[in-house]
């Protein structure tokens, strides 16, 4: 009932989605006139190449790739394959604020546990704020000068990532002339609370270097959590269906991609992407297994079908050449599925898609194709008081207790390990919160512990099904009676269980208790009807921020 509002919205019919047809890539964004296809990790001139005889025309690529007077950046130019180049360098490896600044603060406590060296002295801007400091420690900066440049004083949350402007506009400067230089990419995944850096890096691109595209991927629904206004012009999303087990999931890219470009547009209309396939064998942990996580070209073909079927701009591949991880580059029976696929898209402008199949039909929640906006789903709190990590937990797992589990007290901060914990108000990307987004602690998310809670406000008492999944263990408390006690290990799948529960009329508070083992770390709640619905009528504290 709800896809079918929202297709009829969109002036699109239901039966459009069974239909055998042509269906064209959008042409928001191109590479010299052509559909964008392209690849990550391609550092030889034979694979440059290679990426150009399957019909790839932009790499991912740094400063070796943008010189036409180095061999990589000639053989890009021979084959007019076109570079988005990396600025994630200045988003990763970079110290965060251990604790809450306060606006005039002029001493700043940093954790630096897996950050690079930065400027003894310096400049750095945190949202909105540029702050210049006059020296610094390992893990300090000193005698800050607050509002600089002309802007004001601020507070700014725990573990958010520093970002030195000048280096940024510095580098953009440097490359911005070369003649192979398509665009900039600034985020690959989840670095951590990278917004305000990401939001000053855009500015400063736009400022000196106008013309060029600026893209940034996004991996998982929490790592959304780095996506808003101002932040790119161009997402890459990816979601690998093929597991180091060897299964194969035929729904998860359509899937993801839907709930996650949702979200995407209701923050930003009209935001268009391109695909990331996997060409890697996800099995390359363990030697012994290799072969067993690799897609087959049938299964590499359908996620580029899925892709363009929900919209993509262009079609890349991940990955080219890394030894621990080979891809595409190593494999010729997926060099031939590329090649043929990229020849199909440059010829007819698109894919002729098979008919949608009966179950991606049935789990369809948003319509086929690019769209700008799409409605909210019922049901789904728009946003969490959420603290972590605590830990480690140790045997005990789950079971572990910490003063959450005692009382919630939302103005409460705790000592943990260089960091003072507090609770932060979350919003959720299509009812999921990433947790790893959120630590600031790279190394505090094994044998971790999180907790979130929110008030679910009904118009009358009511049965209800409480639809959740979660990376890894979880607990689910309504009005203090546990609910859901869910243990297990594995990655975050969207609605993986649902739970018979009863509405009281007026406030009932909803309290998540998750513990991660290793890796990801989240979880996802909804609330539908007895059928399965999702249910209306509902509101929710705390509003989105």
């Amino acid at each position: 009932m709800v896809a079918a509002l929202l297709w009829a919205s969109l002036g699109i019919s239901r039966s459009d989605s069974g239909a055998s047809r042509l269906k064209k890539l959008p042409v928001q964004h191109r590479v010299d006139g052509r559909p964008l296809l392209g690849s990550y990790n391609v550092d030889d001139v034979n694979g440059i190449a290679r990426m150009a005889a399957m019909g790839m025309n932009l790499v991912l690529g740094g400063e070796e790739h943008l010189d036409p007077a180095k061999p990589l950046g000639s053989a890009c130019a021979e084959h007019n394959v076109r570079v988005l180049y990396h600025l994630t360098q200045h988003i990763y490896g970079k110290p965060r604020l251990a604790a809450r600044v306060t606006p005039s603060q002029t001493t700043i406590p940093l954790y630096t546990e897996g950050a690079g060296a930065f400027p003894k002295q310096g400049t750095i801007q945190l949202d909105d704020e540029v702050i210049v400091y006059e020296d610094s420690t390992e893990n300090t900066l000193l005698r800050c000068h607050r509002g600089s440049a002309g802007t004001k004083p601020a507070a700014h949350r725990v573990g958010t990532i520093l970002f030195w402007p000048d280096q940024a506009a510095a580098e953009i400067g440097r490359v911005r002339s070369s003649p192979n230089l398509w665009g900039y990419y600034v985020l690959d995944d989840s670095p951590g609370d990278a917004l305000s850096a990401l939001t000053a890096l855009y500015r400063i691109a736009k400022r000196l270097d106008p013309g060029r595209v600026v893209a940034a991927g996004y991996g998982s629904a929490g790592s959304l959590c780095n996506f808003g206004p101002g932040v790119c012009d161009l997402m890459l999303v990816y979601w690998y269906p093929v597991f180091a087990s060897g299964n194969y999931d035929p729904l998860l890219t359509s899937h993801q991609v839907q709930w996650m470009m949702a979200e995407a547009r209701r923050i930003v209309p009209g935001i268009p992407f391109a695909g990331v396939y996997q060409t890697f064998d996800a099995a390359f942990e363990r030697p012994e297994n290799l072969g067993k996580g690799l897609p087959t070209p049938e299964q590499l073909r359908k996620q580029m079908e899925d892709f363009v079927r929900e919209g993509a701009c262009g079609l890349i591949a991940y990955l080219g050449g890394v030894p621990i991880l080979p891809g595409w580059e190593t494999r010729p029976a997926l060099q031939r599925v590329i090649q043929e696929t990229n020849a199909e898209i440059r010829a007819k402008g698109g894919l002729l898609l098979p008919p949608e199949p009966p179950d991606m039909a049935a789990a369809r929640t948003f319509p086929m194709g690019f769209w700008s906006r799409a409605s909210s789903i019922p049901g789904i709190p728009p946003a969490w008081h959420v603290i972590l990590p605590f830990g480690p937990t140790g045997a005990a797992g789950l079971d572990a207790q910490y003063p959450p589990d005692r009382e919630i007290r939302l103005d409460a901060e705790y000592p943990s390990d260089q960091l003072s914990i507090g609770w932060i108000v979350r919003r959720t990307i299509g009812g999921v919160i990433g947790l790893g987004e959120i630590a600031a602690m790279a190394s505090a998310t094994r044998e971790a512990m999180a907790y979130a809670t929110c008030e679910v406000i009904s118009p009358a008492e009511q049965k209800a099904l409480l639809a959740c999944g979660s990376d890894d263990d979880m607990i689910v408390r309504l009005n203090g009676e546990e609910i859901v006690r869910r243990v297990y290990a594995g990655g975050l799948k969207r609605d993986a269980e649902r739970w018979e529960i009863t509405l009281r009329q007026g406030v009932n508070r909803l309290f998540v208790k998750v513990h991660n083992r290793a890796g990801m770390w989240g979880f996802q709640v909804r609330l539908l009807s007895k059928d399965g619905q999702p249910l209306r009528g509902l509101r929710f504290s705390p509003a989105a921020p």
